[in-house]
């Protein structure tokens, strides 16, 4: 039952009792009340509603920020797996070009190859290994 209910419920008694405002100051006074009350739950009543529709507002905001949240973060994030590991079934390794000195990423595949083109200066390089053995180095 909503504040504005009851108020209506107590009025009723009010007027079911009978009681004379003009002769009963009491009676008087507890009319001067009861329309007080009266206002005081229709405002409320209104405030009610109007929470409700900030409400429904805030949760379609909140939806929105969430989907922009996906778009901005998810992009980001498959753009950081690609160099942290991010996919398991590759593996990537940083190299110097040894003609320009700038770091290139090499995956697997590049490596199976054994030729790597450098997109900084255009030179193609084969991938030199170091045998542990004896120190030397094969090309």
């Amino acid at each position: 039952m909503t504040i504005s209910e009851k108020v209506a419920y107590i009025q009723g008694m009010f007027v079911g009792m009978e009681l004379d405002k003009s002769e009963m100051k009491v009676a008087r006074v507890l009319s001067e009340v009861l329309d007080v009350l009266q206002e005081m739950g229709q405002q409320l009543d209104g405030m009610d509603t109007a929470m409700d529709q900030f409400d429904e507002e805030l949760d379609t905001l909140g939806d929105a920020v969430a989907e922009l949240e996906e778009a901005v973060f998810d992009d980001e994030d498959e753009a950081d797996s690609n160099f942290d590991g991010g996919d398991e079934d590759e593996d990537f390794f940083e190299i110097p070009c040894p003609t320009c000195g700038e770091d290139l990423l090499v995956d697997d595949e590049a490596l199976a190859a054994g030729v790597v083109d450098c997109p900084a200066c255009g030179g193609k390089f084969a991938l030199s290994f170091e045998d542990e053995a004896d120190g030397s180095e094969e090309e």
